[in-house]
């Protein structure tokens, strides 16, 4: 077998986080334990109680039958109100308009499991984490010379968010310590704030809210925040998501007393527009968008109108923005088709 091959293989596995304990939804074996955290217990509750509204479908695509996509990972408004999206195994980023046709697909570039980590303007930032590369994308090419990020270790899985000023790394490893860094332009850490305890907690990606860098957890209905331009040694604030609902709560309290080996995912991704942080709530076969305030505190449920389960459904990815009328939300979904679907909510 060529060893350098099958490298390449386990390197896009654990870029991908596959090898980070857990189980999708509906994907592990029910759990007939049905009792909860206390703060899950109230939460459930207060979900219970907050107002619900339909998202509305604005358009979806699969990509073209010349460019299809296959492993959507990453989805971010850009200039115009168009999308970009990355797909990790066709190792491209689309372009779509803001009506949802194919604008390009740029591949060849030396892409490698590319993750689109922020927007500054017309440019796209990548973090190609399989290469552990930053590249900026400007018209569909490559402009000015790549950065390359020192992973500490190979098996650490690694999220990075580019602001407009500043560049920020998460490491998330079993065997290594956990932090998230403030990165110069040489990409080199200029500041770590440790993140302390079990590795799988901190898995999730790095968003912007305002002033505050905000480190998400899928596998916890909490997110951990630091200034944007914290200190060395500077210990997370958690904040957590009063209102979170998932069928797999019983299970997260099972996982948390020993009786099963794998943490569910509550939630693969989220997305701050102004004082608002909309989560999105795995379920089996719609999309449902949770709407917390600068506290925490669940506002509203939005949910997708669906006629039937699917315990395939996968998505993988959030992005927002605020409309004129209220929200428009860019979701890309790994399965039962790749595909990207926009959706918007008319706040009253």
């Amino acid at each position: 077998m060529d060893t350098s091959a099958l490298g390449r293989r386990l390197m896009v596995f654990l870029c991908l986080g596959i090898w980070l304990p857990g189980c999708l939804p509906y994907s592990c074996q029910p759990q007939p334990n049905e009792a909860l955290y206390p703060s899950d217990s109230l939460s459930r509750q207060v979900a219970e109680e907050t107002p619900t509204d339909t998202l509305r479908r604005r358009w979806q695509t699969g990509g073209t039958k010349a460019h299809p996509l296959v492993h959507p990972r990453t989805v971010r408004f850009v200039e115009g109100g168009g999308l970009a999206v990355s797909d990790v195994e066709r190792n491209s980023v689309f372009r779509f308009g803001a009506d949802g046709r194919l604008v390009r697909e740029i591949g060849g570039e030396g892409f490698r499991t590319p993750y689109l980590i922020g927007t500054r303007g017309d440019t796209l930032v990548v973090f190609n984490a399989e290469s552990n590369r930053i590249d900026r994308v400007v018209d569909g090419r490559r402009e000015g010379p790549s950065v390359s990020y020192e992973r500490p270790a190979p098996e650490t899985l690694v999220y990075m968010l580019a602001t407009d000023t500043t560049m920020y790394a998460k490491v998330v490893g079993q065997n290594t310590d956990s932090f998230v860094a403030r990165l110069g332009a040489d990409a080199q850490p200029t500041s770590r704030a440790p993140l302390r305890g079990p590795h799988w907690r901190y898995a999730g990606f790095l968003r912007a809210w305002g002033d505050t860098l905000v480190s998400l957890s899928g596998f916890r209905p909490a997110v951990d925040m630091l200034p944007r331009g914290f200190r060395d040694g500077t210990t997370p604030d958690s904040l957590a998501l009063m209102g979170f609902d998932s069928p797999m709560l019983e299970r997260r309290y099972a996982f948390g007393q020993g009786d099963v080996t794998e943490a569910p995912l509550l939630s693969p991704a989220a997305a701050p527009v102004g004082n608002m942080l909309f989560v999105l709530n795995l379920r089996p076969g719609w999309i449902q968008i949770d709407a917390y305030d600068r506290r925490g505190r669940l506002q509203r449920r939005l949910v997708e109108r669906n006629d039937e389960t699917n315990p395939n459904f996968y998505p993988l990815d959030l992005d927002a923005r605020r409309t004129e009328d209220g929200y428009v939300f860019a979701v890309a979904i790994r399965s039962p088709e790749p595909r990207l679907k926009v959706l918007e909510w008319r706040a009253r």
